[in-house]
């Protein structure tokens, strides 16, 4: 049983998803597989999170594209979405439920991933009452992915050292894996300033009214 109480807005909580779909087109393609993890500011998971598979019609399964076609049946979701019981409503539905009993405040929950701009325009469609409960902003791992590819080249060639394994194509395990990443980059690249100013601030400069700027 997790040790959390629901998060609020200064907790920083980030709702981690990941979609797998029948394809990209957002108008056309919809969502078979969906998985949550909320964590707070500091990447802790509150649990062990959430994993839905969606009954779809065989027609729309037959009818992806052959990259959908050839992965989702290697992973075995093809046959996970045939013989699913969820209808899209039910696990939109349990989705929203499951965030709103962690982060109750509306707006304050951000919505976070990678490449979690395509997952949101099919949420934004789909399952429009769980974006509404979400802020507006969004945190992109992939978007980190590129500037640190661009300002710390030596970085990057850490990061695809330590991603060895084959992507899975698995909602919840591509979740975990971009936490992952996230806290990699934490650490190689961003400064712990907030850190710094603490330890450099001492009693005495704070009773004086100094700080460590």
């Amino acid at each position: 049983m997790s040790g959390y109480s629901p998060l609020e807005y200064d907790d920083g909580p980030l709702v981690w998803v990941d979609c797998e779909m029948t394809g990209l087109d957002f108008l056309n393609d919809r969502i078979i597989e969906i998985a949550v993890i909320i964590t707070n500011g500091n990447l802790e998971p509150v649990d062990e999170g959430i994993e839905y598979i969606i009954n779809t019609p065989k027609e729309v399964l037959d009818n992806m594209g052959e990259w959908c076609i050839n992965q989702h049946g290697k992973s075995g979701l093809t046959k996970s979405c045939l013989g699913s019981s969820l209808s899209y409503e039910q696990v939109s539905l349990n989705v929203l439920n499951y965030i709103q009993r962690w982060i109750p405040e509306k707006g304050a929950g951000v919505l976070a991933g990678s490449t979690v701009h395509a997952d949101m325009r099919f949420m934004m469609i789909g399952m429009p009452e769980v974006m509404k409960h979400l802020s507006y902003r969004i945190v992109d791992v992939s978007s980190i992915k590129e500037i640190c590819k661009r300002w710390y080249p030596s970085v990057r060639q850490q990061d695809k050292q330590r991603r060895t394994e084959e992507c899975a194509h698995r909602a919840l395990d591509d979740i975990k894996a971009s936490i992952a990443e996230l806290k990699f980059y934490r650490e190689k690249i961003f400064i712990p300033v907030e850190d710094k100013l603490e330890r450099a601030t001492t009693p005495e400069d704070e009773r004086q009214g100094k700080t460590a700027i």
